[in-house]
């Protein structure tokens, strides 16, 4: 969203500006100490990020970039607000203390200012409920880990606040072991490219068997921070930069453009980012597609295909495998 600034806003501090923009954008419960220390990640004026204290001048180009606040406001913990919905779950395991569920492609995982209702925390919270079993002292509706929207997969959920917060540690000392399968296309080649495809069938069966040896994989390490020419995305760098963070992930190119990805650390759009770098962009990402100028996309060919982790409760280690 561009906007150029009239004698009506001359004088006026970015955030506040920008607070009013977001709220007619559809952010209705934004504030600007909400923003504030986000405004330079979200803002560019006249093509430079954002001083939220600067005051408009006539004549400034501000771009307000629509899908970081997307990203920003749904990351937000908006727990005591929301609102039981009865909704479809495909839970494949539950006990007293957790629930492991897959996550269908375009269902988002938790409510943000502007979008309420309809998520994932949602039907959670109703389901739980429902049986008597919904701890208030939770956040997030038991909600430890997040799916992007497009990306389908498996996801824990805890049943009550101790093994929330077991399971939080678990994901923060990245001790969670998480595996994807995407369905790719080659766009340039790469060292990862010239390593020979792997069959299928022998990859998921050491998967299911517990037995994978990562020295097998490739290794991708290095950054991961805001694309400053496209600031809807990520980008992936070998060495870091200004606000990036390390990232880590193991490749496993498979027959049939296919790869097996396991990420170590949990940045945003780390994957898609990751394979760009390396000359691959996932089937339906018209973010990432060099070929295509889209936004974020609601389903692309990216599922959570292996979750294992320690039991908060029973301390032994409890692996998930789904694969269509």
């Amino acid at each position: 969203m561009k906007v150029t600034v009239d004698s009506t806003d001359q004088g006026e501090r970015v955030d506040k500006f920008v607070e009013l923009k977001l709220k007619d954008m559809g952010f209705k419960q934004v504030t600007r100490s909400m923003i504030k220390d986000d405004i330079a990640q979200g803002v560019d004026v006249n093509g430079t990020e954002a001083n939220p204290s600067y005051r408009l001048k006539v004549g400034d180009i501000l771009e307000i970039n629509r899908g970081y606040w997307d990203e920003f406001f749904e990351s937000k913990d908006f727990s005591e607000e929301i609102m039981p919905e009865k909704g479809d779950l495909n839970i494949l395991f539950e006990d007293n203390d957790l629930i492991v569920l897959f996550k269908p492609k375009g269902l988002v995982v938790h409510p943000g200012v502007g979008n309420r209702d309809g998520t994932l925390a949602n039907y959670l919270k109703y389901y739980l409920q429902s049986k008597g079993e919904f701890d208030n002292s939770m956040d997030r509706a038991g909600i430890v880990h997040r799916l992007d929207k497009g990306v389908s997969g498996l996801m824990v959920v805890a049943k009550n606040k101790v093994v929330q917060e077991k399971l939080k540690k678990q994901f923060a000392e990245r001790e969670v072991e998480k595996i994807y399968m995407a369905d790719v296309e080659k766009f340039k080649s790469s060292e990862l490219s010239l390593i020979e495809p792997k069959e299928i069938d022998k990859a998921i069966e050491q998967i299911e068997e517990g037995d994978i040896n990562y020295d097998n994989w490739f290794e991708a390490k290095g950054f991961v921070g805001r694309d400053k020419r496209d600031r809807y995305k990520m980008v992936f760098k070998l060495y870091e930069f200004g606000g990036s963070k390390p990232a880590k992930s193991y490749i496993l190119p498979l027959k049939d453009d296919k790869l097996l990805i396991r990420i170590v650390t949990g940045r945003m759009h780390q994957i898609r980012a990751t394979l760009k770098y390396y000359g691959y962009y996932i089937k339906g990402d018209t973010l990432y597609n060099p070929n295509t100028r889209g936004n974020n996309s609601d389903e692309i060919m990216l599922e959570s295909i292996y979750l294992s982790f320690k039991h908060p409760v029973t301390e032994e280690k409890i692996s998930f495998v789904n694969i269509d």
